[in-house]
């Protein structure tokens, strides 16, 4: 170990660099945990055979595969997840190393490897399985390498003449999986198995034809049997369309060439990756983030992240987490901790590097176990990704304060935004058939402020670098809810020097029938967005509905316009009804015709000081209805003419001059500040399922920074 990494201890009696829980049917923890499998013989050949200029124009052309798969997968679906870009193609080695990734979702590819090397390990030499040309298998266990139940794949070998040359997979957010909650999120959930169907690396296909037996099996286990039906064909298409394409490939280079084109990729990313990582400052960076909820209840929960930088190495650490509380399906494993470590690395901090698993070759993952982000097999998995998304929000701040000084401030921004709440409507839709499911406004989340210029407004999916939010039009038709407006809402984002970008929030209302919600969801009072170098975090996200408002009569009946916006009906309630603003982890609630959803993904984190904000842009900011005239006054300290929007200079920069020594009133000597500081604790209630305080593992523990044990 380096000097720096010597300088971190970690917690006696808890695991770190693999999974709370071990080997069973179906799982094997180390085959999550391992790295890049070493080269065969075959893809050594191949190595060699390629010239840099060689494999650049291979892997482009494998690159170009996944691509048009990606289009393929979208247009057959008829799943909300999968249409909007839930979901991901890939090609992996003959070893089952994700080497050649579509997005999607990046770190469902870098989560999907295991189900392949299960099968290499346990069922190509088993008499009752074994392995051959047109086999088709399915997977979605969470403890065997997924991300929840209801995120599906489908995998299948690509031989030519016998011989294994790689992988095809496809997968995605399926949406229902026969799990207490239509939809699959259930939020009350406790154990796994109230969360639907866990399928492990199971042969559903031979010669590319589904086992009907196997099929009836499934259909049988979901509310939606036409829509997975529709679906688990559609993955399978799309499966054989990637080992088609790939086999002409093979027919025109060789075997030894597209298999060892496939591992030198991964040789070659892993290399650029060190590169990269070399350029940056060695040091020992850390950033904390909590949640505020446990299941159905209101708690706190720790996730700190410290990254070690030395040499062309990161260390990233995961220690000091609160512990399991079979509360709820917030809790991650291992595999899904480091995976989702993608999210972030694949698009900003290795900008440019062709994403597969390659890049994570030179980081070690050291994730506390068991926690509620290293948990064991049977506590509830559903919402996992709350809790590794907490680890990317904090990698996202670490990151952009290691690229700061270094040749890539380009990808220096606050987090993008994750105050997640997902609602999830379940029933008959338009078509007459049943579906669960949420839409595409969870694809239209505010980007974080960049170092020099303002986030973009509803611009993606937190996980998925490559979404759309799809028609209204379409999504009425196959969700049972109707679509009232889309809209670039106000005040809810991180303010600062340059802004984060504002989410669209979907207002909608319950269709004739009515419908079922099931919502799930966190940050409901402490945001999961932060700024950076003094920007604001986005706000808290709450569940917001009005129930008993029959939106549709009243609208009809009114002759004036109605602002339906989640700034508007918060503050104004222009309309009759029971207004409502709860956790947002929410049991499945059958909601009345003309009930009304207000439903958001939150904005992002702001970046630098709000006073430094250029007046004239904070006037743009009111003109496209993004602040109020209360942000404009009282967090940008402008002052303006509300009617014509004309900055008064003198006066502003008087204000804010008022406004710095106001702080500098608050401020207080540090030793001062930190005794005052340690006094305080968060009431019995709050702390019931968080640990030990402040340090959730080490009980008395008094430092005035959190991870100093010496």
């Amino acid at each position: 170990m380096g000097d720096l990494i010597g300088n971190i201890r970690l917690h006696d009696g808890f695991v770190y660099d693999r999974h709370a829980y071990e080997l069973a049917p179906g799982r094997d923890p180390e085959l999550l945990a391992g790295g890049i499998e070493p080269p065969s013989e075959l893809e050594l050949k191949g190595m060699e055979a390629l010239s840099a200029v060689e494999l650049e124009v291979f892997q482009h052309k494998i690159t170009s595969i996944v691509e048009e798969a990606r289009e393929v997968y979208m247009a057959l679906s008829i799943s909300e997840g999968i249409i909007t870009g839930d979901m991901n193609t890939s090609v992996f080695t003959a070893e089952g190393d994700p080497a050649v990734v579509a997005t999607g979702i990046f770190f469902h590819t870098l989560l999907n490897y295991p189900q392949v090397k299960y099968i290499l390990k346990y069922y190509r030499d088993n008499p009752t399985v074994g392995l051959r040309d047109g086999d088709v298998y399915f997977f979605n266990d969470p403890t065997c390498g997924g991300v929840h139940t209801f995120d599906m794949f489908v995998s299948a070998p690509i031989f030519h003449n016998d011989v294994l040359i790689g992988w095809a997979e496809v997968g995605g957010h399926q949406g229902e999986c026969g799990s207490m909650s239509p939809g699959g999120f259930s939020p009350t959930a406790t154990t796994r198995w109230e969360e639907g169907l866990h399928v492990g690396a199971l042969r559903i296909g031979d010669n590319w034809e589904l086992r009907q037996d196997i099929l009836d099996f499934f259909l049988n286990s979901v509310r939606n049997p036409f829509v997975f039906a529709s679906d688990l064909k559609a993955r399978v298409a799309t499966c054989k369309r990637i080992r088609d394409r790939v086999l002409r490939e093979v027919e025109r280079r060789g075997e030894a060439e597209v298999a060892g084109g496939l591992r030198k990729i991964l040789a070659v990313s892993a290399d650029l990756a060190k590169q990269r990582i070399s350029q940056l400052n060695d040091g020992i960076y850390r950033s904390v983030i909590f949640n505020d909820g446990v299941g159905l209840e209101s708690g706190l929960i720790r996730l700190p992240t410290t990254v070690v930088k030395e040499g062309d190495r990161l260390t990233v650490i995961n220690q000091g987490v609160s512990p399991e509380n079979n509360m709820g399906p917030q809790h991650c494993t291992w595999h899904l901790m480091r995976a989702s470590m993608g999210v972030y690395l694949f698009t900003y901090f290795f900008r440019g590097l062709a994403p597969n698993i390659g890049l994570l070759e030179p980081i070690r993952t050291l994730v506390e176990g068991p926690s509620v982000a290293n948990c064991g097999a049977e506590v509830a998995h559903g919402e996992g990704t709350t809790i590794s998304a907490m680890n990317v929000q904090n990698l996202h701040v670490i990151g952009s304060k290691m690229l700061f000084d270094s040749p890539f401030k380009l990808s220096v921004s606050a987090p993008f935004s994750r105050n997640v709440m997902i609602y999830v409507y379940a029933g008959i839709n338009s078509y007459g058939y049943r579906a669960a499911n949420f839409t595409g406004t969870q694809n239209l989340a505010g980007q974080g402020a960049r170092f020099d210029m303002d986030g973009e407004h509803a611009s993606g999916f937190y996980w998925a670098s490559v979404t759309d939010s799809g028609e209204v039009e379409e999504s009425d038709m196959r969700l049972p809810m109707v679509t009232l407006a889309r809209v670039i809402d106000k005040d809810i984002h991180g303010f600062g020097k340059f802004r984060g970008g504002t989410p669209s929030v979907e207002i909608s209302a319950a269709p004739v029938s009515g419908c079922d919600l099931t919502t799930r969801g966190a940050s409901d009072r402490l945001s999961h967005n932060p700024g950076i170098f003094g920007g604001y975090s986005g706000p808290p996200n709450p569940r917001f509905v009005v129930k008993k408002v029959d939106v549709f009569s009243q609208l009809s009946q009114r002759t004036d316009e109605v602002e339906l916006s989640q700034y508007s009906l918060a503050k104004e309630h222009p309309l009759s009804g029971d207004y409502q603003f709860s956790y947002s982890s929410q049991p499945t609630e059958h909601f009345d015709y003309g009930d009304l959803f207000v439903h958001g993904v939150g904005g992002g984190g702001g970046y630098g000081d709000v006073l430094e904000r250029e007046p004239d842009q904070v006037m743009d900011d009111l003109r496209e209805n993004v602040i109020s005239f209360d942000v404009a006054r009282n967090v940008y300290r402008v002052v303006f003419d509300e009617a014509t929007l004309t900055v008064d200079a003198p006066r502003t920069q008087a204000e804010r001059e008022l406004a710095r020594q106001e702080r500098l009133k608050r401020g207080k000597p540090f030793a001062e500040f930190i005794a005052e500081w340690q006094k305080l604790r968060p009431s019995d209630e709050k702390l019931l399922y968080y640990g030990d305080w402040p340090e959730p593992n080490a009980p008395g523990y008094s430092k005035p920074f959190w991870g100093l044990f010496s």
